[in-house]
């Protein structure tokens, strides 16, 4: 069962540094050839100052940036075994670009349980990382839904 005092927690920042070759090769990876994603004339040409991410990037900051998300999430109690993933969400607040350095921050924000009849039970988890840039300037904020089910003993 979750611990609700929980809520509110957060875990130490993490610090990334967007690279060109990471947005390129995503954007072939799920075949968007948008020139913006590939070529630096073609982004600055669209105003942007340098390769711009493209929307759902940050669900990949998780393996990137923050490579101890699992090892914090268990030291609070979750069984990171049992976790499947619920949803993702992201609020763009300012633009971000290759060569971006980003500091997050990631806090526990909600969390539920269900008990099922059966004895098994079910904790419901979401996070907010709040991203802000080399400049200090909040660009992101990404809410990730963790799924926690524990079968009947």
């Amino acid at each position: 069962m979750f611990d609700k005092d929980k809520i509110g927690h957060s875990f130490p920042a993490f610090t990334m540094t967007i690279e060109r070759t990471k947005i390129h090769e995503l954007a072939l990876a799920i075949g968007d050839e948008n020139p913006i994603y590939h070529d630096l004339a073609a982004a600055r040409a669209a105003g942007y100052t340098d390769l711009p991410l493209p929307p759902t990037v940050p669900t990949i900051f998780t393996f990137w940036g923050n490579t101890h998300l699992w090892e914090e999430l268990a030291s609070v109690g979750i069984n990171v075994m049992r976790i499947l993933h619920g949803e993702e969400e992201y609020e763009y607040i300012a633009p971000i670009a290759a060569n971006d350095t980003l500091t997050g921050i990631t806090t526990i924000v909600d969390g539920k349980s269900r008990r099922g009849k059966d004895g098994s039970s079910m904790d419901i988890l979401t996070t907010e990382t709040r991203y802000t840039n080399q400049h200090d300037q909040h660009v992101l904020s990404a809410r990730t839904m963790f799924i926690v089910r524990e079968v009947a003993a």
